[in-house]
């Protein structure tokens, strides 16, 4: 097992990462801004409540606040075109992890996500190859790293998946069909599969189905022979998320990812 983790591999799935990572969270940032969110968000709101042990951090004023996402976009920039990596991904953390801990209402669990994998990517050295690092100094360059950099935002992206499908081990998701039972008859307008919505018996179809995607998509994803058909169900699961509930970029970060 060592030796398998230790074993060099193509540098090439980091830096696809490094790139759609950067690329993704420039799209969401700019999002964010478009929709008028740091204003309603964090300086119009005169009470915030706070995580345990993190009342001390407050919103930076307009300015700051402004200032912030535009230094975090200019970070996202640097993460996906290999510049300055280590300060970028580094900044990028801190200010990401600083706006979601000013107020716990706005709290979503990809956020979460989103900070422990800038975590990981600290430590791997994604800007070494297809980077302006490389283009500037060609010795930088490397091809090969040892599998367990890789395996790592495996293990992450793996987590999430499976610790999702855990979590809808319970009677309300399983028994009750809550909360799709209540979330997707509103949809009802949609065509074609619309009036399907207004059945419970959809609702506890889809909030199976999802229970077993969760729980076993990770495996279906790392064999090889199901991998090609296993993606395929990726994108049609997460593009029905993104139709039916508003989470944000959350489904497109998640497609884009589980390429790894």
């Amino acid at each position: 097992m060592i030796s398998q983790i230790n074993k060099n591999t193509s540098i090439a799935p980091l830096v696809v990462i490094r790139i759609l990572f950067g690329l993704i969270m420039l799209i969401s940032l700019f999002r964010f801004m478009y929709k008028g969110w740091i204003y309603d968000c964090y300086i119009l709101p005169k009470i915030h409540f706070k995580l345990y042990g993190f009342s001390w951090i407050e919103p930076l004023g307009e300015i700051g606040m402004y200032g912030l996402f535009v230094m975090m976009i200019l970070a996202s920039v640097l993460i996906m075109i290999g510049y300055l990596y280590r300060f970028a991904i580094i900044f990028f953390l801190l200010s990401f992890t600083y706006t979601e801990l000013i107020d716990v209402t706005y709290y979503l669990n990809h956020y979460y996500f989103i900070s422990l994998f800038s975590f990981l990517l600290i430590f791997l050295p994604a800007d070494r190859y297809f980077s302006f690092r490389t283009w500037i100094k060609p010795s930088d360059k490397i091809y090969q790293i040892p599998s367990w950099m890789i395996y790592s935002l495996k293990l992450m992206i793996g987590i999430l998946y499976f610790y999702a499908g855990i979590a809808k081990l319970n009677t309300d998701w399983l028994l009750n069909a809550m909360p799709l039972a209540l979330w997707l008859p509103p949809h009802a307008n949609l065509p074609f599969i619309g009036p399907l919505l207004l059945f419970k018996e959809t609702a506890y179809v889809l909030s199976w189905l999802g229970c077993i995607y969760d729980l076993f998509i990770v495996f279906f994803l790392l064999n090889k022979k199901t991998r090609p058909i296993a993606y395929i169900f990726v994108i049609v699961f997460h593009l029905m998320t993104a139709l039916f509930f508003q989470i944000g970029m959350f489904p497109y970060i998640m497609i884009l990812l589980t390429l790894l």
